[in-house]
């Protein structure tokens, strides 16, 4: 597995809980108690090279709890390259008026690491979303991240950040950006969209590319994000 992979993987790992397929970027919203979903999803890049990724959590006590990973396939062989348990809890939830907080904690493990391969990697992000108008149903919400995560390989703390937009502009069809990145190194842009098939079921197709950045460092992504209502209902 070349150094690549591992690098894609300890930078987008502690990301994995999205703001809804396909952002990295997390949302202060949380699912309702009892709710759960599952997000699934392949990013494909030159190079033969494709990481697939299966992210399930359920929601309960305030807190929506997730647990993933990502496999990574090149060359004709394939590992798993990264997995994360984390917590996500919103002081204020953006669905419930115009700006919401929260906090996303967790830990990750980087199996095909040479030392420090086992669980233990933390890390901490804050999300603020803002929504950008007054119909909920229409208007567009910015989300804005910052965080910090552990490297214990290489000794060193990492400060995360990410800024994404989201703006619905039909009733099924819903279009995306965003930046984010670690530290002051050269970000990731994406764009894409995200469409509704049925209710609570989206599928998305992104397209993502680094500033500054190789043809190596660009990818598609294509994945789903289901979502069920509480079971207490």
């Amino acid at each position: 597995m070349k150094m690549r992979a591992l690098c894609a993987a300890a930078l987008l790992a502690p990301a994995l809980a999205l703001a809804g397929r396909p952002l990295n970027t997390e949302d202060a919203s949380t699912l309702e108690d009892t709710a759960c979903q599952l997000e699934s999803w392949v990013n494909r890049s030159r190079g033969n090279v494709s990481d697939f990724s299966f992210a399930p959590a359920c929601a309960a006590f305030g807190v929506e709890w997730q647990a993933g990973g990502l496999r990574t396939r090149e060359s004709g062989s394939s590992a798993t390259t990264a997995l994360f348990v984390q917590g996500k809890h919103a002081f204020r939830n953006v669905d419930d008026g115009a700006w919401g907080v929260g906090v996303v904690a967790g830990l990750t493990r980087f199996p095909r690491r040479e030392a420090e391969s086992g669980w233990g990697d933390p890390y901490l992000i804050v999300p603020v979303s803002l929504g950008l108008g007054e119909d909920k149903d229409t208007r567009a919400l910015l989300h804005l991240n910052v965080g910090a995560a552990r490297v214990r390989d290489e000794g060193r703390n990492l400060t995360l950040w990410g800024v994404a937009v989201e703006k619905p502009v039909t009733a099924r069809l819903t279009l995306l950006a965003e930046a984010f990145g670690e530290n002051a190194a050269r970000p990731f842009l994406r764009a894409g969209g995200r469409y509704t098939l049925f209710d609570k079921f989206d599928v998305d197709l992104t397209w993502v590319t680094r500033s500054g950045g190789t043809k190596d460092d660009d990818f598609w992504s294509v994945g789903f994000h289901w979502e069920t209502d509480p079971l207490s209902r």
